[in-house]
């Protein structure tokens, strides 16, 4: 292969190993922090100050004798630091028990992502400068090491996204294509040179054997797949001699839980709704959010006609194949908004579980998906909503802010909740176009003074960051009481 040709497929492959960093850098953060925005805005501003990083510093080499050898061994230490990545995911157990939701999700992800970035980012420069002989020829060679680049990294995305990391997981991805880094940077080592080649082999091997045990093995999982939207597991854990659970796990965090022997779910704001469904109309329901399918089997128990919508289809696949979802219960793999916009029928009842981990989509309650919500009602209709349960002061904006949206839209609003600790307890708001006039199973009767008038809009969607502190809170809190222990 011609020198040139070979420069071009390092380029090729270190765009596609920086796409691969990125994605699976925000997956090893999203059992810890979730996947929230703050999470997404860090992942990508420390990417790109880490590229911005190896640019400076490529450009500096660039600069120096034995770039080619420098090439080499750039490429070897982002091998080492792209393998380890599942490693370095560790000590977010520290970081995140520590600090506060910012700081703590800033620092993890410099930890896990900038090293291999700042690295990958000093390889472009030099393959200019290795490829350009004359001063007329710089432009050029830029503009095809940085298009070729650009490519891989489309090229791997798009492979990470729908086939690598569904197939293969995280850590493994990472692996596969350190590696890639790996190999190709042995085009460049020159004839004769034993050295390299020693060195090459025993840091591929040594990285490779760490990189593997590092891989978590769960405890009690009967099942595990990796995604684009996070890790989903499915676990049996026994409660007592004779009593085993079954739950459901997105990013560490359990979404539904089954008692195995009843088929039932003990979930407190499940066993609220159950309670009040005598006060509610009958007929059609819409499930947002359908989980293992545990509140819409319910549903269907009680005669109700239901149709689910679950965005993700490999949750549809579980709730059906591990938590015997009612065959009667129509699912739909679409986003819940998406769904609202284009739906032509009307619902007697309506249930919000759109929870990925401890987060809500703003954008599904938003005023204006309200209002859109309410002309897919009747008269009588009753919309049900499960958030966290906090509350009152700076924690409890998030719910707050919700609560006002609500009444702008339109409904006539009820609180029930099972407990009075906001950190062990969910709320279901209750919302409906008519005066609820009964008094609710676990209705919170005084309902506290709210001091904002905040909107969750689409052109303003405030509510993540207003639930920024309760999110951090309940994390930790699961986090201690879950995660660490398990």
């Amino acid at each position: 292969m011609k020198f040139k040709n070979k420069l071009f497929l390092i380029s090729f492959c270190e765009g596609a190993a920086v796409m691969a960093a990125e994605i699976c850098g925000a997956k090893l953060l999203a059992p810890f922090f979730g996947s929230s925005l703050y999470v997404w805005s860090s992942v990508m501003a420390i990417t790109l100050g880490g590229l911005a990083s190896g640019y400076f510093i490529g450009g500096r080499l660039s600069q120096k004798e034995n770039k080619q050898s420098t090439l080499f061994y750039s490429l070897l230490c982002a091998f080492c630091f792209l393998a380890l990545m599942p490693y370095l995911s560790k000590f977010n157990y520290v970081i995140a028990y520590n600090l506060p939701l910012i700081p703590a999700v800033i620092l993890s992800t410099g930890l896990i992502i900038f090293p291999a970035m700042l690295l990958m980012g000093t390889t472009s420069p030099l393959l200019i400068s290795l490829l350009t002989s004359d001063a007329n020829e710089s432009g050029l060679n830029s503009g095809k090491i940085y298009s070729i680049s650009t490519v891989g990294g489309i090229l791997s995305t798009f492979l990470c996204g729908f086939y690598f990391i569904p197939t293969f997981g995280i850590s493994y991805t990472l692996i596969g294509f350190s590696i890639l880094l790996a190999l190709v940077s042995l085009l460049l080592i020159k004839k004769k040179s034993n050295n390299q080649i020693s060195v090459s082999l025993i840091t591929i091997l040594s990285v490779c054997l760490i990189s593997l045990n590092s891989i978590p093995k769960s405890k009690d999982c009967i099942y595990r797949i990796d995604g684009i939207l996070g890790k989903i597991e499915v676990k049996d854990e026994r409660q007592d001699s004779s009593l085993t659970h079954r739950k459901l796990l997105v990013n560490n965090i359990v979404q539904s839980e089954m008692d195995l022997t009843t088929k039932q779910s003990p979930t407190a704001y499940i066993l609220m709704l159950q309670k009040n469904l005598s006060y509610f109309p009958k007929g059609k329901a819409l499930v947002l959010g359908l989980g293992a399918g545990l509140a819409a089997n319910m549903l269907a128990d009680n005669n109700y006609s239901v149709t689910a919508i679950e965005f993700d289809d490999r949750v549809i696949s579980v709730a059906k194949r591990y938590f015997y979802l009612d065959s009667s219960v129509k699912t739909i793999c679409s986003d819940a908004r998406l769904y609202l916009n284009t739906c032509k029928q009307k619902y007697d009842l309506v249930v919000f579980d759109i929870y990925k981990a401890e987060e809500q989509p703003s954008y599904i309650l938003s005023l204006e998906s309200l209002k859109l919500l309410r002309t897919l009602l009747y008269s009588n209709s009753v919309v049900v909503i499960n958030t966290h349960g906090y509350l009152e002061g700076q924690i409890g904006l998030g719910t707050q802010c919700l609560l006002t949206t609500l009444k702008k839209s339109g409904f006539n609003l009820k609180i029930c909740t099972d407990k009075t600790n906001p950190d062990y307890r969910n709320l279901l708001i209750i919302a409906s176009t008519k005066q609820l006039t009964d008094t609710l199973k676990n209705e919170l009767i005084h309902i506290p003074e709210f001091h904002t008038q905040i909107i969750n809009t689409d052109n303003q969607p405030v509510l993540e960051k207003l639930n920024a502190e309760a999110n951090q809170a309940w994390r930790l809190n699961y986090l201690k009481q879950y995660i660490l222990r398990n």
